[in-house]
């Protein structure tokens, strides 16, 4: 699986025509690449395309703006959209235009999670998805969104709250798992194949924007491991062992003196140890940046790379 390391000064906007990938119409010379053969196994085609790729390629998929390698028939691809509660505009990826203008926008995340009704909560996932199909196949969208906000809502004064299913670690896991399966299970019960790829975020104990001059560029979040696995871990674990979750994103902050994407324990530990995700991890807008520019965690912006990949980013 190839990690996604979000950088958003490098976007790849929608395309007037879907990005399909292996299009022998484009490129009759992908009919021969086995990553292109469906009847294969995941695997064998990874290992096939991976296998293909030069390491200035390799690079060039670290990032959410991917221009594409046209030799072997991939198209660019935006990774960042956004769908909290509907198909969103904010994000590189998402376009309202002819022939599909807007979206369904329900309500908040916080007053759909407080009618307690699970189903609800998979039914508007698999509208929202529906619609995302829709726009992807008019090249209007792509199929990855980065939702949902699955953090603990403790404090009103937190702008973000409204994202989120609000202070219950049990609810909001609940309505992570039931969002989530809206979102990427298919009507045709095919558990290979995902409708569109959701990501469970902002991994973790991250609730705070801007107090008394700390931001959450530079927030050190300090929590016992008592309250980590009682109030913050909750969400995302049902999100990654209950709802099969493709992604999760790493937040800005750090976690006990330590950058949450920058953390091998909480990242290859957790996640891909603990929790065996099946999917990647993606890092939050510009935490990379600030984890060696804000906090000063690191010496140089290479060494901050490594850092985060070689902790499971």
């Amino acid at each position: 699986m190839l990690c996604i390391v979000f950088h958003h000064f490098s976007p790849v906007l929608a395309q007037t025509s879907p990005g399909f990938a292996c299009d022998v119409s484009r490129n009759p010379e992908v009919k021969n690449f086995a990553f292109c053969n469906s009847l294969l196994d995941v695997k064998t085609r990874v290992e096939d395309l991976v296998k293909k790729l030069t390491i200035q390629e390799k690079i060039g998929f670290l990032v959410n703006g991917s221009h594409g390698v046209r030799r072997l028939g991939i198209p660019k691809y935006e990774w960042w959209a956004e769908a909290l509660h509907g198909v969103s505009f904010y994000g590189f990826a998402t376009h309202f235009a002819n022939p599909v203008p807007a979206a369904t926008s329900f309500p908040q995340v916080i007053l759909t999670a407080a009618s307690f009704n699970e189903s609800l909560f998979e039914i508007i996932g698999k509208v929202v998805s529906t619609e995302a199909r829709a726009m992807y196949n008019v090249g209007l969208t792509g199929l990855t969104f980065w939702s949902p906000n699955v953090n603990i809502y403790r404090d009103p004064r937190w702008g973000r709250g409204q994202e989120t299913p609000g202070e219950d670690p049990l609810l909001s896991s609940k309505y992570a798992v039931a969002y989530v399966r809206g979102l990427q299970q298919r009507d045709d019960g095919d558990k290979n194949r995902l409708k569109v790829a959701a990501c469970c975020k902002h991994y973790t104990a991250y609730d705070l924007d801007k107090w008394k001059g700390v931001e959450r560029y530079r927030f050190n979040a300090m929590v016992t491991q008592q309250d980590l696995e009682d109030t913050f871990q909750p969400p995302f674990k049902s999100c990654v062992v209950d709802g099969n979750v493709a992604s999760v994103m790493c937040s800005y902050n750090q976690v006990n003196g330590r950058p949450t994407c920058g953390g091998f324990d909480l990242l290859a530990g957790v996640i891909r140890g603990e929790w065996k995700l099946d999917g990647y991890i993606v890092s939050d807008c510009d935490s990379l940046k600030e984890m060696f520019y804000s906090q000063h965690y690191t010496k140089t912006p290479e060494e901050t790379a490594a850092l985060a990949i070689q902790s499971g980013v």
